[in-house]
């Protein structure tokens, strides 16, 4: 059994711990809010018998064996690095820093102190990921892929009128990129690794801040371009080409159909698994538990995949003119 405390009492929280109830080896421990009656009314929600309005209090709680952070990309690291030189294990939601400096120091420290660190980036974990993975050799030599994923933000219409939340403060490290374009460049990384080359280019707004975004990233044999954006709707139907078929993917982040038409036009229905909507979520956090139990570094390479979208993200919001106060502080 490994227990948790969650940092950050928001919706992906909801969502997440919702999912990890079909975890067997999962057991929410704690809450922490900076607000008490918040920190205590979640804590009574979720069924969990301990609450915090302070990190140092999780960070020495002896029932905590593992934290899931959740707060603003701006605090990933100083919160994630305080849990880890305290000896809890760490999962991060994404985007897991704000820059690839910060996930380097963060590996550090978890290496430092022998305990697991993770972002949890569900397209990562998901079982039908891997059967795009495996499907790949069948459309050949690989030539274009396009990636999209684009939502219209509920906190959008308040933008318009004035009320900035969260998801558009600059200040935040946050934003279309990192928030959605996330999920586009660990789906790239994972498959194809660190391009050789980017461009990149965005609508920004008045803020300051992107609110839908392309990068186009060079490999030796294919492009991959990246559509995200947090102000309008899309279908957001994924394809990979190349030159004995190509893959059509509906829900990038969570896929939901896969399928693969060939040159002499038949079609061939990847078998996925049915997940219920955001059920998905729970595979990450059994790869968390299962990589703090076995302690072997299964961990490894997906930090590593992590990096590697940093540094494309990092080099992108430079191209981008898109600067963060976190990429000040060394």
């Amino acid at each position: 059994m490994v227990r948790f405390a969650v940092i950050g009492t928001n919706f992906i929280t909801d969502y997440v711990l919702g999912a990890a109830r079909s975890c067997p080896d999962f057991k929410l421990m704690a809450v922490h809010s900076r607000r008490e009656e918040r920190a205590r009314e979640y804590a009574e929600q979720w069924g969990a018998p301990l609450w915090f309005t302070d990190l140092e209090s999780v960070a020495a709680c002896p029932e905590v064996d593992a934290v899931y952070i959740a707060t603003p990309n701006y605090s990933h690291k100083e919160y994630a690095i305080q849990m880890m030189r305290a000896g809890k294990h760490v999962l991060v939601e994404k985007s897991g820093a704000a820059n690839a400096r910060e996930w380097e120091q963060m590996m550090e420290v978890a290496k430092e102190n022998n305990v697991v660190l993770l972002e949890a980036v569900r397209t990562a974990f998901n079982p039908n990921y891997a059967r795009i993975r495996e499907a790949l050799p069948k459309l050949g030599t690989l030539r274009r892929a396009i990636l999209s994923s684009c939502s219209y933000s509920r906190r959008y219409d308040n933008f318009k009128q004035g009320i900035i939340e969260n998801a558009f403060v600059p200040e935040l490290a946050n934003g279309a990129l990192m928030d959605l374009g996330v999920y586009t460049m660990n789906f790239m990384t994972g498959l194809f690794g660190m391009p050789q080359d980017i461009t990149a280019a965005a609508i920004k707004l008045h803020n300051g801040l992107d609110g839908v975004g392309m990068i186009t990233a060079s490999y030796e044999t294919m492009l991959v371009t990246m559509f995200y954006g947090k102000v309008a709707p899309s279908a957001n139907h994924c394809e990979i080409q190349g030159e004995e078929g190509y893959m059509t993917i509906q829900g990038m982040s969570a896929p939901m159909k896969v399928s693969i038409t060939y040159r002499d036009g038949t079609t061939e229905e990847l078998p996925l698994e049915d997940i219920p909507f955001r059920k998905d979520l729970a595979y990450e956090v059994q790869a968390f538990i299962e990589m703090i139990q076995k302690a072997d570094g299964s961990e490894a390479p997906f930090n590593a995949r992590s990096l590697t979208s940093f540094k494309v993200m990092d080099r992108a919001r430079e191209i981008m003119g898109m600067h963060f106060p976190n990429d000040d502080i060394v």
